[in-house]
């Protein structure tokens, strides 16, 4: 850690040059920094694949929406010009999205590897716990680069998404001994305890366990889109609670997305899921709101044939790589 804190104090003090092959009587191949705004376009430009209208669309954007955009990471050459970029996008739960701009040749993979772990470094310090980045599957050098700057491929997620119709409005059979309510006040112990012994045994990225804390998962999940506790429903049996569906509005406002849902191990291959996940579709169902969708780790085939039965459908894939940053952090 004092070589990485050491790193971010030089980075912080402006562009830092990297370590290079060459000997000292060479110059050095880039150096590194956050861009300023000054630096701010030609970053974004390089991010978007060198495509000039498309980055000029998504400065107005980023002004028009106050996007913070001071953790976007640049290297360049002696003469100024951007080689690479990288852009964090911080998320409630300490939690960053890093994206990548696209290596053109196999020999850029290097310098985009050098500004990840920069990045990375950057975010570490500033109290994150968590790097991810999603990467589609043509996307062969950006996969590299990743891997390289140290994060680890923990799935290939694939995005589904529902229409909702009559079917889904009709209140699904209560199991016997279950009940079902939404999250109220008070709940937040109750759900950061259920979904800590949901993760037991689980096969939607279990790599994901044990990298943050119980915590920061809650809140990254409340600040999903928009929190709407009554689309949060909590699965009992008896007075024990065994299973969570939740689901939060976009920010748009015209779609949902079920961002977790687990089943206690004990309480498994009893169909209590496809229960839960029916009774949170039926109250989304009642609502404007008509479209639901989801991400699911393809190698979870009982969640897939579960969601596919309920009416989802496959939509696009996502190589998902994770990089945890704070080596501080207590693991569930």
């Amino acid at each position: 850690m004092d070589r990485i804190k050491s790193r971010v104090l030089a980075i912080q003090r402006g562009f830092l040059t990297m370590p290079s092959s060459r000997n000292d009587s060479e110059p050095p191949p880039h150096r590194i920094g956050r861009a300023g705004p000054a630096k701010r376009m030609a970053g974004i430009e390089r991010l978007l694949g060198s495509d000039r209208q498309r980055a000029e669309r998504f400065m107005r954007f980023a002004r028009e929406t106050a996007m913070d955009l001071e953790h976007l990471w640049c290297a360049v050459d002696a003469d100024g010009k951007v080689l690479s970029t990288v852009l964090a996008s911080i998320n409630p739960g300490r939690t960053a999205m890093l994206f990548v701009s696209p290596p053109r040749k196999d020999d850029e993979i290097p310098t985009a590897v050098d500004v990840i772990e920069a990045a990375s470094a950057a975010l570490s310090e500033a109290g994150l716990c968590l790097v991810q980045a999603l990467v589609t599957p043509d996307e062969v050098r950006e996969r590299k680069a990743f891997e390289a700057g140290g994060l680890n491929e923990i799935a290939i997620l694939t995005y589904m998404q529902a229409t909702l119709g009559r079917k889904h409005r009709k209140a699904p059979e209560v199991p016997e001994g279950c009940s079902f309510r939404s999250y109220q006040p008070g709940d937040r112990h109750l759900v950061e305890k259920l979904l800590a012994q949901t993760y037991v045994n689980t096969l939607d990225c279990p790599q994901l366990v044990g990298l943050r804390q119980m915590d920061d998962i809650l809140d990254g999940h409340m600040n999903s889109g928009i929190f709407k506790p009554e689309w949060w429903s909590i699965l009992f049996m008896g007075d024990t609670p065994v299973g969570a569906c939740l689901t939060n509005s976009a920010r748009d406002g015209k779609s949902a997305e079920l961002v977790y849902l687990g089943i206690t191990p004990e309480m498994r291959g009893q169909g209590l899921g496809r229960a839960l996940l029916a009774h949170a579709l039926s109250i989304i169902a009642e609502s404007t709101t008509k479209t639901v969708a989801l991400a699911v780790d393809e190698s979870n085939a009982p969640a897939v044939e579960m969601y596919r039965s309920a009416g989802f459908s496959g939509t696009i894939r996502r190589h998902a790589f994770v990089r945890k940053v704070d080596q501080n952090t207590a693991t569930n």
